[in-house]
Order: C-alpha cells, then sequence, then structure tokens
C-alpha cells in the first residue's frame, strides 16, 4: 500500500501536543494516580475504569431559529454517544424543537419572545445567562451551528464559543452564510458575526447558500434547498462525532483529531466532505474520493491543506485495493508535505459493497472567514 505522506509520527506513539490544561488528561492524571506504584502491570478492572473516564465528552449546540431546526432534525436520526443542546431567545421554538437539552436564554432581557432579528440583543441574552453556560460547556468538543445574518444564532453563538473555549474545549462551528438576494444589511451582520466567532471557534466551516443554487432545479422550493443544507450540516456533524466515538479496524482517534481541528494561526480552517460509492467501480471510486475532497459546497482550496483525516466504512468485503485507491487519489490531491492519517471502519448498514468517504482537512481558509476576520472591528451590528 502507499504510503507516502502517511502520518508516520503516529506510529511511534510520541505525540508533541500540549494537554496542561485539558480536561480529558486532567480525568486521566486522577485516576492513573490510583494505581501508581501498586502493582507492575495494569488489570482490566483499572482499564476499565481509566477507559470511563477518557470516554470524549462531546456536546452539539444548536443556537437560534437554523441552529435549533438543524439540531432537532440530528436528533430525530438518533445521534449517539454525544449530549445535544438547543439554545434560543423565543421560548416558542425553544419548545417546539427536539434535543436532549434546552436553554432559554436572556429571560430579562428577550421575555421569551426572540431577539428581533438584533444581534446585540442576541448577544446580549447569552451574557445574561453565562453562567449557566459554563455550567453547561464543561466538555471536551463542542459543535456549534447557526444560521448567521439574524439576531440570536449571529450575536449569541460567538459567547457561546466564547465560554466553551475558556473551559478549554474543542470548538467546531458549522454556520450558514445568507443569500445575496437577503440583502447587504443581513449579510453584514453575517459577517461581523463570523468575525467574532472566529476568535473562539478552532474550526469554522461557513456553508454559503448560494452555493446551494448549482445543486438546485430553478423551479425547487425554498424548504428543499434548506433541507439540502440542513442535511449537510448533519452528515458533517454525525460523522466526526461517530469518528471520535467508534473504534474502527483501523482507528483514528481523537488525538489525531484534534490535531486537524485545532486551531493554528490567525484564521480557523476546515473542510469537510462525504460521499458514497460503489465498490465494483474504480471510475467511481476516484471520482468520489476526489469529491470528498473539493467539497462543491465549500469549494476550499486543497493547495493550503496542511493536515488531512481521511475515513473510510464498508461492509466486511472492502478490499485493500480500494483503500488503497482512495488513500492515493486524495495523497495526489493535496500538497506532498501535507499529513494524512486514513483510517477504516466496518459499517454493516453499508450493503452491496458501498463504500462511505470522509475527508476532515485543515489548512483551507474560507475566503468568508478571511473578509470577516480583516474587516473593520469597529463595525457595529447594526
Amino acid at each position: 500500500m502507499k504510503l507516502k505522506n502517511i502520518d508516520l509520527e503516529d506510529v511511534t506513539g510520541i505525540r508533541n501536543m500540549s494537554f496542561s490544561d485539558n480536561p480529558i488528561m486532567s480525568r486521566f492524571n486522577n485516576i492513573s494516580q490510583i494505581n501508581k506504584g501498586n502493582q507492575t502491570f495494569d488489570d482490566d478492572d483499572f482499564l476499565a475504569d481509566l477507559l470511563k473516564v477518557l470516554k470524549i465528552k462531546s456536546l452539539v449546540v444548536g443556537v437560534g431559529g437554523a441552529g435549533n431546526n438543524t439540531l432537532s432534525r440530528l436528533q430525530e436520526m438518533g445521534l449517539k454517544n454525544t449530549e445535544t443542546l438547543n439554545i434560543n431567545t423565543d421560548a416558542h421554538d425553544l419548545y417546539y424543537s427536539n434535543s436532549k437539552l434546552k436553554m432559554l436564554i436572556g429571560k430579562d432581557r428577550c421575555k421569551g419572545l426572540g431577539s428581533g432579528n438584533n444581534p446585540t440583543i442576541g448577544l446580549e441574552a447569552a451574557e445574561e445567562d453565562v453562567d449557566r453556560l459554563k455550567k453547561i460547556l464543561n466538555t471536551d468538543i463542542v459543535f456549534l451551528t447557526c444560521g448567521l445574518g439574524g439576531g440570536t444564532g449571529t450575536g449569541a453563538a460567538p459567547i457561546i464559543a466564547r465560554e466553551a473555549k475558556k473551559n478549554n474545549a474543542l470548538v467546531v462551528t458549522l454556520c450558514s452564510i445568507p443569500f445575496k438576494s437577503e440583502g447587504p444589511q443581513r449579510r453584514l451582520r453575517a459577517k461581523i458575526g463570523l468575525k467574532k466567532l472566529a476568535e473562539y471557534s478552532d474550526t469554522i466551516i461557513p456553508l454559503p447558500n448560494d452555493n446551494l443554487l448549482q445543486f438546485l432545479n430553478p423551479n425547487a422550493s425554498l424548504i428543499s434547498g434548506f433541507k439540502i443544507m440542513d442535511e449537510v450540516l448533519i452528515r458533517s456533524i454525525k460523522e466526526i462525532v461517530n469518528l471520535i466515538n467508534n473504534c474502527g479496524l483501523i482507528n483514528i482517534d481523537f488525538a489525531d483529531v484534534k490535531k486537524v481541528l485545532e486551531k493554528s494561526g490567525k484564521y480557523p480552517s476546515g473542510l469537510i466532505g462525504i460521499t458514497e460509492t460503489l465498490g465494483g467501480n474504480e471510475k467511481d471510486i476516484i471520482q468520489k474520493s476526489k469529491l470528498a475532497l473539493h467539497n462543491p459546497l465549500l469549494k476550499p482550496n486543497t493547495s493550503e491543506v496542511d493536515r488531512c483525516l481521511v475515513s473510510v466504512s464498508s461492509d466486511h468485503k472492502l478490499s485493500l485495493s480500494n483503500v488503497d485507491k482512495i488513500i492515493s487519489t486524495i495523497s495526489n490531491e493535496v500538497p506532498q508535505d501535507a499529513k494524512i492519517k486514513f483510517g477504516a471502519n466496518m459499517d454493516p448498514t453499508l450493503e452491496n459493497s458501498k463504500i462511505k468517504i470522509m475527508v476532515v482537512g485543515r489548512g483551507p481558509i474560507s475566503p468568508y472567514v478571511r473578509t470577516a476576520v480583516n474587516a473593520d472591528d469597529n463595525i457595529p451590528f447594526q
């Protein structure tokens, strides 16, 4: 199998990562001290206890109307191994949303009636409940989803990301960018919200609504367009959560995911793509491998990729040659010095030799993120 660009640092077990303030390592240190010096070998009872505390704690947070809608659909799909939390200033929307946990913020400021499309009010509502946010955001990784350009999602999401970072969580934000047709004011609010989110997010993946137009029939309804965007957000979050929590034939662990998702530099970056192909069609395997990397909804600049995770899932008939085709294709599409880690997972739900390919990368900076971060600090929300 082709080994070019594979991250051999992981083969040695040596990881040059800073865990000094990491909640996972704090839990590990606490329990490891119990067994230290007591015996030469570690028995299964000790290892079982250790696995319980090392289990990655993840939280998916939907903020505002759009975020609540996405998370409700995600909850209906039966997402496992994570908590889900919907946050809103609108009591009516929050009541009819679907998540394990709910939080109505800004009861004094908004009276449960929403933010009136004003991000400043959304921000103030989040600040009003900052103590409650601190408690619930005490986790290892936070996935934040919202629509930018409105009130609650745009104003409150950056405060939520900030409090998650204060708890040393890894923050991954997936947000939608308004259509150009929604007007300059809404897009300006979205840009300022994105700038504030970029300060506290490790990875930001903005999904521009305008990119939907190339996939939709001209007569397609507005609802069908938003359903497609929701589906992209849902699958992206679901697959990353599964990647962290599932033990594969060739495993990708949280340390691997952390290297790709954690922020490095001024601009948070990120790409994700998920495709499916049939194992018996070599041409389709190569085409879908490229499509996973060059996600047309994101249009990433793949020449900027410096780290990349490739996860391949299929049934027990997954062949070595097909895995090699996928890894080789993606390897040839990114810079030669990019570090690639791949994993393979047996998924019995993928019948008839169907193969699912997921690519998660670091390096490509969305032009929306770059423009937002470089924007004047004094531009007001309104």
